[in-house]
């Protein structure tokens, strides 16, 4: 089987680099503005293009906003993964996927922004439109993992009965708690020296033996 990929055209490169460029401004001003405030002309503006050129590349603002949280979606999960396969227990591995938090919050502010700002408008009493499969959908996919993870240590006795679905959200939510401490006042929460102090809260009323 030839397996010789065929070399992209000068056109396809710049078709290309001028599609990365759009996302990179998308991301910037959907976690900004939110996915309801953010305007096409604003992220064409910021990506200094026409707005032509942009619906040539994407089907509209949805469209962009399903790829930029497709993309951070991706980034998030490379560090969470990498994070967790040090881990051999249930417990080590949920303990850096915690730890992990602080890498999200340092290399990809902007998608943790918009994550937030999600969150905010699908819990609003006004609500609001936001394309089904955003960054918060694939984010909840994910921490049916995190969830699983809970299962396997009350199985193996090392976590306490309780259900594995509230202690998943729990713990995301305790993370993130201190993820928005670090973002509103980093003097005095710093994410990755006030880490440990988080997880000997969390873990210590959860842990059933030593590990």
């Amino acid at each position: 089987m030839n397996t010789t990929s065929t070399p992209l055209t000068r056109r396809d490169r710049n078709k290309l680099r001028n599609r990365q460029e759009i996302l990179a401004a998308a991301r910037v001003v959907f976690a900004e503005k939110g996915y309801q405030q953010a305007g096409i002309q604003e992220i064409a503006d910021r990506a200094d293009f026409a707005v032509s050129t942009l619906y040539s590349l994407f089907d509209g603002k949805e469209a962009l906003y399903r790829q930029v949280s497709i993309d951070v979606a991706k980034q998030a999960g490379s560090l969470f993964d990498a994070a967790m396969d040090q881990g051999k227990t249930p417990y080590e591995k949920l303990v850096q996927y915690v730890r992990a938090k602080g890498a999200i919050l340092r290399e990809m502010p902007e998608g943790c922004r918009m994550l937030e700002m999600e969150w905010q408008l699908r819990h609003s009493p006004q609500g609001g439109e936001i394309p089904k499969d955003g960054i918060g959908s694939i984010y909840r996919r994910f921490m049916g993992h995190i969830e699983a993870l809970f299962t396997a240590g009350i199985q193996d006795g090392s976590f306490v009965d309780g259900d594995p679905a509230l202690m998943a959200a729990l713990l995301d939510s305790t993370a993130n708690t201190l993820m928005t401490l670090a973002r509103s006042d980093p003097e005095h929460y710093d994410y990755d020296q006030r880490v440990d102090e988080v997880i000997a809260l969390f873990f210590s009323p959860v842990l059933r033996t030593s590990v």
